[in-house]
């Protein structure tokens, strides 16, 4: 097979001061040939030639012929073993110079073919299975390597790419003639090879040396942690955050509690021993007895409580409670579940709990009507409204007696102390007509169209109003069963619901009956139970 040569490019000198590598004698410019103990031997893989038969033709000769291709120059590159010469030594990278092809024949029944000699081809070192030739030429130089150098690289330093030549194949011969026999060749002297159509030039390549691996070591068993220690040194799972409800969590508002309670009872605790300490000064047991905490009401004012008062608080009670629900509801929810939309107006829709709130605002507005229209007709007004200035003195005197715990002496059938008349009017006739302006201003019963009413009302002031009017209501709602309770359960509860002045568990047992149905409308107050109850008079959807 022919193979050609390769042009090899001289690069930076190994060593500071030295010359290009790889230097220019190691560039082959010969024909190698073919030697036995060449590892590399290219394999014959055509026909097998035949042992010739004729009896003048020495026993065991076999016919080949030498085959001409360039030689391929072989790089030297670092040595093998250190401080050692480069590899391959340049003994084997040198190369033979050209010799003439010759055809090969093979030898078949009766035919002989003509065949050369080995010992035409000289003999050359062995370093692969191809034999090649090239011829110098001049390259392209360009700049110096070092200042006021030659230019690079010198001339003639490398060979020229030799063209391909073709080896021709010989047929054999018409007429059998003798094979010369050849001398026997010496130990280093080529076998000759059948002749190979020439082919594509193909490189052989070096194999390369392989260094022995190192024996792989087995990774080391990591030894196994027992139950304990793997649990101890484990990482403790995160725990969830708690659920808010507001700014604080449960245990937050929970401690809150346990310490503003504590601190309460601290504040109370010093404020009763001052009273006390105020009381026992001359200038206010003076004080006490000028205005003991009540004042004679008109003569023409009625004496005991009427039972349409006992209805009416239960009515106010009921719808007071589920107001505040619905209200605090409204306030704090983000995303309704349900809306009701009016027939009469279809395109407006509110959330099914603010219908419920606003729907509750109309009955206590209607009982807060009939409530105080019965004040004025039957005379229960003189009971609520002070009429006079001594009102004022007598509630100071009022307050300071509960506050020492030394309470004033209750008569709630025939006439409130003045502390709590003035607590009843500012209820019934101040907080509640509040509550009424701001609700309806907030609710879609007020024209969105009016701009100057809605200038000179503007919804934020009604907000800023009506949030504070319902914590109003609730304090006054703690701070009122309170009382009741500390000072006659019995008797008060009987003045509310059962209309008589005596002390027995009538009025208890219908103001417990109360509380259950109140709690049962509490717990009621949900979409499933008002779903219903609003269609009757709009639309309920769930968007």
């Amino acid at each position: 097979m022919a193979t050609y040569g390769r042009t090899t490019r001289q690069g930076l000198p190994r060593v500071a001061g030295g010359d290009p590598w790889p230097p220019v004698f190691e560039i082959a410019e010969g024909v190698p040939a073919v030697g036995v103990a060449d590892a590399a031997v290219e394999s014959v893989a055509a026909e097998p030639a035949a042992a010739a038969t004729d009896a003048d033709a020495p026993t065991g000769v076999s016919a080949a012929v030498s085959v001409t291709a360039p030689a391929r120059a072989v790089r030297r590159g670092l040595p093998r073993v250190p401080g050692g010469e480069p590899w391959p030594p340049a003994s084997a990278a040198a190369a033979a110079p050209a010799v003439p092809a010759a055809a090969a024949a093979t030898v078949a029944d009766a035919e002989p073919a003509s065949v050369v000699p080995a010992a035409a081809a000289p003999a050359v070192p062995v370093t692969s299975g191809v034999v090649a030739a090239a011829g110098g030429v001049a390259l392209r130089r360009g700049l110096p390597r070092t200042p006021d150098g030659e230019p690079w690289p010198p001339a003639g330093s490398a060979p020229a790419r030799p063209e391909r030549v073709a080896t021709p194949v010989v047929a054999a011969a018409p007429e059998p003639s003798p094979a010369p026999v050849s001398a026997p060749a010496p130990a280093s002297a080529p076998v000759p090879v059948p002749a190979r159509t020439p082919t594509a030039p193909q490189r052989t390549p070096m194999a390369p040396q392989r260094t022995p691996m190192a024996p792989q070591r087995t990774p080391m068993a990591q030894p196994r942690r027992s139950t304990v220690v793997a649990a101890a040194s484990a990482r403790p799972a995160a725990e969830p955050w708690p659920k808010l409800y507001g700014p604080f969590s449960r245990a937050q508002w929970a401690g809150s509690l346990v310490i503003g309670g504590f601190g309460l009872l601290l504040a109370a605790t010093g404020l009763v021993v001052g009273v006390n300490w105020l009381l026992a000064l001359p200038p206010m047991q003076e004080f006490l007895v000028t205005y003991p905490g009540e004042y004679h009401l008109p003569e023409s004012a009625p004496v005991g409580i009427p039972a349409w008062i006992g209805w009416q608080h239960f009515f106010n009670v009921f719808l007071i409670v589920l107001i505040i629900r619905s209200g605090l509801q409204v306030r704090t929810q983000k995303r309704p579940t349900a809306f009701w939309s009016p027939r009469w107006n279809p395109q407006r829709k509110i959330s099914l709990p603010l219908w419920f709130h606003q729907s509750l605002d109309i009955l206590w507005l209607v009982n807060g009507l009939v409530f105080v229209v019965l004040l004025f007709v039957t005379g229960q007004w003189m009971r609520l409204v002070p009429t006079s200035w001594e009102v004022f003195p007598n509630a100071l005197s009022a307050l300071l007696q509960y506050v020492s715990l030394d309470w004033p002496t209750e008569n709630g059938w025939v006439n409130y102390n003045s502390l709590q008349q003035i607590a009843y009017f500012v209820t019934v006739f101040i907080a509640a007509p509040l509550a009424v302006i701001t609700g309806v201003r907030m609710s879609g019963l007020w024209p969105k169209n009016a701009k100057v009413l809605n200038r000179i009302y503007p919804v934020e002031w009604a907000r800023a109003v009506h949030f504070p009017v319902m914590l109003y209501f609730v304090l006054f709602i703690i701070v009122h069963v309170g009382l009741v309770f500390a000072t006659g359960a019995l008797r008060n509860l009987n003045h509310m619901y059962a209309s008589q002045d005596v002390v027995n568990w009538t009025g208890f047992w219908i103001f417990a009956g109360s509380l259950v149905v109140i709690a049962a409308a509490w717990v009621a107050a949900r979409p499933l139970v008002l779903a219903p109850i609003a269609r009757l008079f709009g639309k309920v959807s769930g968007r």
